[in-house]
């Protein structure tokens, strides 16, 4: 079973009430498909099927303290592509096949802001950019460097439990906001 980035394979049932419940991933489809008919060999009613995983995307709620201020956040305004630039988001980028989500989001960081940090813990929920990609955003911590908008981005913004909803976030990033809220 793969239990770094969200890609492979991923077994899936439908549960009585027609729910449809992610039950394990996998690296190799083949796995997954031998599993689907290991449940189907038991006799278990409902129905189960092999669906490829999205592929994530991954954002950082990069959290500093602040010192007297309070903690705070970074947030970063997007200058490309055109249909997003002017609007804010937790800054990060793709998971390259075969690596994890912590490493992926600290790679990024470095390529984007030119800063070291550590991936602490995902945050609940996730966003469907578009089929097939999906957002998650992870904690992380600030270990060296001052960010700097490198890539993609042309503002950085520290926010505190005040200012969180002061910028115009990607639609995307906001169903993080009420969980990097309680974290300030």
């Amino acid at each position: 079973m793969s239990g770094g980035a969200r890609t492979g394979w991923i077994l899936m049932r439908q549960d009585d009430n027609g729910n449809r419940v992610e039950m394990a991933r996998f690296d190799v489809r083949g796995e997954a498909e031998a599993a689907a008919a290991e449940f189907e060999a038991r006799g278990h009613k409902q129905l189960y099927w092999v669906a490829q995983a999205a592929r994530v995307v991954v954002g950082a709620a990069l959290l500093d303290a602040g010192g007297d201020r309070g903690r705070r956040v970074l947030a970063a305004r997007r200058s490309a592509p055109e249909a997003l630039a002017g609007r804010w988001e937790f800054p990060g980028g793709k998971v390259e096949p075969g690596e994890s989500v912590p490493a992926a989001l600290e790679r990024e960081l470095l390529e984007e802001l030119g800063v070291t940090a550590r991936a602490v813990e995902r945050l609940p929920g996730a966003w469907e950019v578009r089929p097939g990609l999906e957002l998650q955003i992870w904690t992380a911590e600030l270990l060296s460097g001052e960010p700097r908008p490198l890539q993609d981005h042309d503002e950085l913004r520290w926010l505190d439990a005040a200012t969180l909803d002061s910028v115009d976030w990607l639609p995307q990033d906001r169903f993080a906001l009420p969980h990097v809220a309680r974290l300030l």
